[in-house]
């Protein structure tokens, strides 16, 4: 049975949604929390929980992950699900287009997330010709092989703030760089933060540069 997602309606008039995916193994109850201290009153929060399937590095046990991950070598090229992220793009997408019915079009729409989310995020707004408001992806990577990756347009308009922590466990800090060295060729306003000594976390300050990005991106 899937979760509804956590909502955090605007304080005010809505004119601007953010659209943030959690890690693997979290919840959208993960990062609601710490979004809902940074959001401005016009912006309405939209934090989904992935369904549970079974995640192969985990011995298959289920757990809500946005797609499974195989391996956790950083250089195979066949380590997370092409499948299962496709269809987490394609969810995704569904959850920015019912923005419609509020009157919110995908340009005042964010898209974002942590680790996995994050990866799905980047994909979408690498690959769906959707010019978002915004894309924020959060100690993540281009999942999949990113030599390999069929881009719709030259030059993406969507505004992508990626921020990585230099000391992260997780999701190596090459592999972040390495991302950010692809997205610039294809977005024409990227923007990389590196965070010294952070490891596979979120932190108040990575949050304030989140803050300023939403702000710039989709003012009031």
């Amino acid at each position: 049975m899937n979760i509804p997602p956590v909502i955090l309606n605007a304080g005010r008039k809505h004119t601007a949604t953010l659209v943030f995916l959690h890690g693997l193994g979290d919840t959208g109850m993960g990062w609601a929390g710490a979004l809902n201290t940074i959001k401005p009153d016009y912006l309405k929060v939209i934090c989904p929980t992935a369904p549970m399937i079974p995640v192969s590095i985990n011995g298959g046990m289920a757990m809500p992950a946005w797609y499974d991950i195989m391996s956790l070598d950083e250089n195979d090229k066949l380590r997370e699900d092409s499948t299962g992220v496709q269809e987490s793009v394609n969810y995704l997408v569904n959850v920015v287009n019912g923005e419609l019915r509020h009157n919110i079009h995908p340009d005042r729409v964010i898209i974002g997330g942590f680790s996995q989310g994050g990866a799905v995020s980047l994909r979408t707004a690498l690959t769906s010709g959707i010019k978002f408001g915004g894309c924020i992806g959060l100690s993540c990577y281009l999942p999949g092989d990113i030599e390999d990756i069929s881009v719709p347009a030259k030059s993406i308009e969507t505004p992508v703030l990626q921020a990585h922590g230099d000391s992260d466990e997780v999701v190596s800090y090459a592999r972040g760089t390495k991302t950010s060295d692809v997205l610039q060729k294809y977005f024409s306003n990227h923007k990389f933060i590196t965070y010294k000594g952070m490891g596979h976390e979120g932190t108040l300050e990575e949050l304030q540069d989140v803050k300023k990005f939403i702000e710039t991106c989709c003012p009031e």
